[in-house]
């Protein structure tokens, strides 16, 4: 059965995920969404995947949130408003039955734990007597995700890298975009003084033939 810290868990996720959607500081949002990863690390805890829980709150928290900051910095910290609002009000009906169909679906679900769950019958039994003696290691999980699944933690991995680096990447062609943008404005300054003062000068000339005459 579920217990009442999950269902505690659960409802602060739902908050965090609908503030974080919701606000227009950029850097609250980022705040929101690294609460999230930390608690869904503890649900993760709680299920005794302490190697997945880690992994959630290294990346989701950690290096994403940083990642996440660094173009907020890099770029505005106020959300641009949306150009049609009325698009809400065919998004959130969908999202509404989105939530009913999953719920639906999850009432069919064995409850946790049950030994007679289909996902208890097949390859997880092995997992759990062969493990220690395949691996020599005394925590499943560890095994599952270091040996036997270990060619896709490591493509996981790379996922992960190379989302950081096409974030970086894009973040210094922002910078140098910008970069450029000042120098072409601080030159059309230093070009429009001049033509300025001789508009100026020249205005000045024919005032005084004027009065002359």
């Amino acid at each position: 059965m579920i217990e009442a810290l999950d269902v505690v868990l659960f409802l602060v996720l739902i908050a965090a995920a609908v503030l974080a959607l919701v606000t227009k500081d950029l850097l609250t949002a980022v705040a929101m969404l690294t609460a999230y990863s930390l608690f869904v690390s503890l649900l993760f805890a709680g299920v005794s995947a302490v190697d997945v829980s880690l992994v959630e709150a290294a990346l989701g928290a950690g290096i994403t949130g940083l990642l996440l900051i660094a173009a907020i910095l890099a770029t505005t910290r106020r959300s641009e408003p949306r150009p049609d609002p009325r698009r809400r009000y065919v998004v959130l009906p969908l999202i509404g039955l989105f939530l009913a169909l999953m719920l639906y679906a999850a009432t069919g679900l064995p409850d946790r734990g049950d030994p007679d769950a289909p996902a208890q019958l097949g390859v997880s039994q092995i997992y759990l007597s062969q493990s220690l003696v395949d691996t020599e290691t005394p925590n499943v999980v560890t095994s599952l995700l270091a040996d036997y699944r270990s060619q896709d933690t490591l493509g996981e991995a790379l996922v992960i890298l190379t989302a950081a680096l096409s974030t970086a990447m894009v973040l210094v062609r922002r910078r140098d975009q910008d970069d450029h943008a000042e120098a072409g404005d601080g030159h059309d300054s230093d070009h429009a003084g001049p033509a300025g003062s001789d508009t100026g000068g020249d205005d000045l000339t024919s005032t005084e033939g004027d009065e002359a005459r």
